[in-house]
């Protein structure tokens, strides 16, 4: 009687620290449980950007400068009488272009003919000639719209909206494009093409309203 006794005290004592072990697993499981927010985890720290948005930012930046280069490449072929250099004049007053200045991209000029700022270009045409032309419409000069913008190599009348394409300039009148100067309006040499004040006077009335916004 008195053994068993003994081994009943000895089981409880061998018991006892396993389960004041398992209640105390099932007191600190139960504390995470309710101690951690569901789905939060840990956050990333403000000052680290996150990789989804970093390169949705880079692919957007790209994209911006993508955009941004098309566009002053495009850009760069437009040129119009906003590009415009003051015309040189000889001792009589007449407009003395030279030809070595010249190319398949207009040279657009400006001068004042009695208070009146009149406009004109020079280009070189694709067969190798230099065709000249004033810088407002035959049709619908009058208009402040009136002038043209070159790019590539076709011309647009502001006004109207109609395309002129370069090899054209100073080949016809009459129609809605520039205002030819014909090879027998002014004089040319190797070196330099004249444009007589009295050819310019004569055509200032068109600018009367011209770019008068």
């Amino acid at each position: 009687m008195s053994n068993n006794k003994k081994t009943n005290h000895s089981k409880k004592k061998n018991t006892n620290p396993l389960l004041i072990t398992a209640i105390a697993v099932g007191v600190l499981a139960i504390a995470i449980v309710f101690l951690v927010p569901e789905g939060k985890g840990t956050k990333l720290p403000g000052n680290i950007p996150d990789s989804s948005n970093t390169s949705n930012s880079t692919d957007t930046s790209d994209s911006a400068n993508n955009s941004a280069n098309s566009s002053d490449s495009t850009d760069s072929s437009i040129v119009s009488s906003e590009d415009a250099i003051p015309a040189v004049f000889n001792e009589e007053g007449d407009v003395v272009i030279q030809t070595a200045d010249i190319s398949e991209t207009a040279t657009f000029y400006a001068m004042d003919v009695e208070g009146t700022t009149v406009g004109l270009f020079a280009l070189k045409a694709s067969d190798g000639t230099i065709r000249t032309a004033f810088d407002t419409c035959q049709i619908c000069n009058g208009s402040p719209y009136a002038f043209f913008i070159q790019q590539g190599d076709k011309f647009q009348c502001q006004n109207c909206g109609n395309i002129y394409s370069g090899d054209m300039i100073e080949q016809e009148r009459g129609g809605c494009n520039p205002v030819p100067i014909m090879a027998d309006e002014k004089t040319e040499t190797d070196t330099e093409i004249t444009i007589p004040l009295k050819l310019i006077k004569e055509n200032a009335d068109r600018f009367e309203n011209w770019k008068k916004f």
